[in-house]
């Protein structure tokens, strides 16, 4: 099957898993909020799912072994890769910890353990455990794990990872009607959202190619920056200030890889 089409088979089958989950919510008045006991989250399993069956029908066995190994690759330069990780993290604590200095009272633990889509009292283990899966290896395996690499030879750094940040962007679209949190954003605030999830994409490309092409690298960092941003830990301030260091990140990269592309000529 000619690349093209086995981007678009992945897409579709994407699209057909996590819309048609969102869609059944939608349909049948389960929204996601803080006081509702609903979670858009499976859906969010859409991309992985899509990556197996599309790896199985194209490649067949030897590509769902191959696909499976990404999944448990270790990265190259696991310090820098670390490092890397648990910067969104830290930029987060540093926030909060000077708010604290200033006399802002700290965040309670429950607003840390807190993650939209999730119902409270879950052990704490397992939030870290479920948002890995879901919205870790859910996500990554797809965007990154299959459709980053189909594109990346044809295309190039810079617009392979434009074109995965579209798809990735579009995918979203029902969860501003099914998800609090997304609704809040309709309106201007929606640039923002947007030019933070074309520039984030660039992040997650770099990370993924300089760890050796490691799954868990972009599975961990993903992880690592939602805990910091998506929580009501880290609502506001501290979120606003890790998602523009983060965008700032991403325009580095994406200027950097399209100024090369275009020197050399190349997609």
């Amino acid at each position: 099957m000619p690349l093209p089409a086995r981007a678009a088979l992945f897409y579709l089958l994407s699209l057909g898993f996590s819309w048609n989950y969102w869609g059944w919510m939608l349909a049948s008045g389960r929204h996601v909020a803080p006081d509702t006991p609903y979670s858009h989250l499976p859906g969010l399993l859409g991309p992985l799912l899509a990556a197996g069956i599309a790896t199985a029908l194209t490649e067949g066995r030897p590509g769902l072994r191959r696909l499976l190994g990404d999944a448990v690759r270790f990265p190259k330069r696991p310090g820098i890769i670390l490092a890397l990780i648990l910067a969104p993290p830290a930029l987060a604590a540093a926030w909060i910890a000077a708010a604290a200095l200033r006399g802002q009272p700290l965040p309670p633990l429950a607003d840390v353990l807190a993650y939209p889509g999730l119902p409270a009292g879950l052990p704490a283990p397992a939030l870290p455990l479920i948002v890995l899966l879901l919205n870790g290896y859910g996500e990554e395996a797809g965007w990154r794990g299959y459709l980053l690499p189909l594109l990346l030879p044809r295309l190039g750094r810079f617009r392979a990872t434009l074109t995965v940040a579209a798809l990735w962007l579009f995918w979203h679209l029902p969860l501003f009607w099914l998800n609090a949190s997304m609704t809040a954003l309709i309106g201007p605030m929606v640039i923002g959202w947007a030019i933070g999830l074309t520039l984030g994409p660039f992040v997650l490309s770099h990370l993924y190619l300089i760890s050796g092409r490691s799954l868990p690298a972009v599975v961990l960092w993903h992880l690592a920056y939602n805990l910091s941003v998506a929580t009501p830990a880290t609502a506001g301030l501290p979120a606003a200030f890790v998602s523009a260091v983060v965008m700032l990140w991403g325009l580095g990269i994406a200027i950097h890889w399209a100024r090369i592309s275009r020197s050399r000529g190349s997609p």
